[in-house]
């Protein structure tokens, strides 16, 4: 199915290409032996510098917490918000969030990610700096991903910044526009199913109604939300991709699709949001590409 790549602002993915950061904090632990872990110094929360390894990496996966948070440990299936810096064992920095100035967020203990960092980064605590050694068998292996050579071990640093549920926590709202589509209150992960009324016309304006009201924080208009969301196409109820079933969540600047700013201001965290934009309010390039109005599902699990 062809898929609206125009209007999903799905990344690539952590499992295919990614990275991590560290510190030199004297409240470290390790797991394992700490032994060929290469130094890391700097401050946690900014970029750190990591040395080259020496001698042959290590064969496991090696995990060392330069500093431990005060947060509640991160829990398998839920999304985590963090700066990173990585790099290949002989300190060749491939990728790094400081210099963008922006943190990435990602599903952590379900394969959404390398096994290296599901494996890492599961029961570390929030606000630590964690440092992580990752084997080719638990991150890219055979495969080159852009400037990372095949058969890589790859050194991350990662400063975990706070983690989010991946399902809305509200209360279910009836749906009573029969002109509108009906969305799944369904709150078990997966993907809402989206009925689009036969026979009915799209809106001429866009239009929001709120599916599941959450009561965390409101939206705003210039805010970036965290988000699992869906398109799909009015014309013939076509999925044009989910993040459910691509990526997992993905931090989304409201003002960066059609229809998010005027459809999510104002929604509160713990939402499941129906946004009806029309065709004709696309970006101009972007509404021979599409061919139809467009319905956008957002479950908005945080503002980050």
């Amino acid at each position: 199915m062809r898929r609206i790549a125009a209007l999903l602002a799905v990344p690539l993915l952590v499992a295919s290409a990614a990275a991590c950061g560290g510190d030199d904090s004297s409240n470290s632990s390790s797991s394992g032996k700490s032994g060929g872990i290469p130094a890391v110094t700097g401050e946690p929360g900014k970029k750190p510098k990591v040395a080259k390894g020496e001698g042959d990496p290590p064969k496991e996966l090696k995990v060392k917490v330069l500093h431990k948070g005060t947060g509640p440990a991160l829990k398998k299936g839920e999304v985590l918000n963090s700066h990173y810096l990585g790099q290949t064992w002989d300190g060749k920095v491939f990728d790094n969030s400081y210099d963008r100035g922006k943190p990435i967020t990602f599903e952590v203990g379900t394969g959404k990610v390398i096994k290296g960092w599901d494996e890492g980064l599961v029961g570390q605590n929030i606000g630590s700096r964690v440092e992580l050694v990752i084997p080719p068998d638990k991150g890219y292996g055979a495969q080159a991903q852009q400037n990372i050579p095949a058969n890589s071990t790859l050194v991350f640093v990662v400063d975990l910044k706070n983690a989010y549920s991946t399902k809305p926590t509200g209360k279910a709202v009836p749906q009573t526009d029969a002109n509108l589509p009906k969305v799944g209150a369904n709150t078990d992960g997966t993907a809402p199913k989206v009925t689009v009324p036969k026979g009915r016309k799209a809106p001429t304006d866009i239009v929001s109604k709120t599916i599941i009201q959450g009561d965390g924080k409101a939206v705003g208009e210039k805010d970036t939300v965290l988000a699992n969301y869906e398109a799909v196409l009015w014309k013939n109820g076509k999925s044009g991709g989910d993040t459910w079933s691509q990526s997992g969540p993905q931090a989304v600047p409201v003002a960066q699709l059609p229809g998010w700013k005027e459809g999510l201001k104002g929604q509160k965290v713990g939402s499941r949001v129906l946004i009806v934009v029309p065709q004709g309010k696309l970006p101009k390039e972007q509404q021979k590409q599409v061919g139809s109005d467009v319905i956008f599902v957002v479950d908005v699990l945080g503002v980050v």
